[in-house]
């Protein structure tokens, strides 16, 4: 476990002793982990920055026994359980630890969204989302294409003509699935599913990327990422599903 994520742990432990002075948290964290104090100090300062902990006076005169205490989404970072954007290095972690593992300029977007999220710039945040939605898109169409060869041609004139929306292009690659719903993974390409990455792809590239002076806020922007991630990684493992029967029909070929 890293050195954050146990800093995390510890202060969500009932019980622990997390007075500010280095001898009640800072150096039993040392003493277990074989770390610098230093650092330490620096994950906590760190975590105080992205609003997951914050000093409590506690009726204390002495900043000594004052006490670091996890935020309410810092309680909810410490226990993992949710994609909670302010926390971006959590968030991140399980994204990248997500198997099949999600196309690596999909991540660099979904980080700048977060980046821009806790900067308090939402509009950024939706437009950067809406990026790493259109390229994971894009991976699942071409990879359909691949598997479904001529029954997904009106597909594939979608996705290389330059003048076609998006719109257009989610709705060819809808159609495209539609016979082969019942072979598809569960939860993979059902219709709620499907309406909310079309949603997710509307929002975040039509209204806040183009200059409408559609404004999002904090709360908008906050759901878009929640629902990103879940959306993100289902339309990967759809992709790593054809892509899969390609290799299938390759290896029954040879």
């Amino acid at each position: 476990m890293d050195l954050r994520s146990l800093v995390l742990q510890h202060l969500a432990t009932p019980g622990t002793d997390s007075r500010f002075n280095d001898a009640y948290m800072v150096t039993p964290l040392v003493q277990q982990t074989g770390c610098a104090a230093h650092e330490v100090w620096e994950v906590l300062w760190g975590l105080a920055a992205e609003g997951l902990v914050y000093l409590y006076p506690n009726r204390q005169p002495s900043p000594d026994n004052w006490e670091w205490r996890l935020s309410k989404i810092g309680i909810s970072a410490a226990t993992g359980g949710s994609w909670d954007p302010h926390d971006a290095e959590n968030y991140l972690g399980r994204l990248r630890k997500h198997t099949p593992p999600l196309d690596a300029a999909a991540l660099d977007y979904v980080e700048e969204a977060l980046r821009a999220f806790n900067a308090r710039c939402y509009l950024a945040a939706s437009v950067m989302l809406g990026v790493a939605s259109e390229r994971v898109f894009e991976g699942v169409a071409w990879s359909v294409i691949k598997a479904l060869g001529p029954s997904a041609t009106k597909l594939r004139q979608a996705m290389e003509n330059p003048r076609t929306s998006q719109a257009a292009r989610f709705t060819a690659l809808r159609a495209a699935l539609e016979p082969h719903r019942g072979g598809l993974p569960q939860g993979l390409a059902d219709s709620l599913t499907m309406d909310a990455v079309a949603e997710l792809l509307r929002i975040t590239r039509n209204d806040a990327g183009h200059p409408t002076g559609a404004v999002v806020d904090e709360d908008t922007a906050y759901t878009h990422l929640q629902m990103g991630a879940r959306y993100l990684q289902k339309m990967t493992s759809l992709q790593a599903h054809f892509d899969r029967s390609v290799q299938d029909d390759v290896l029954a070929d040879a």
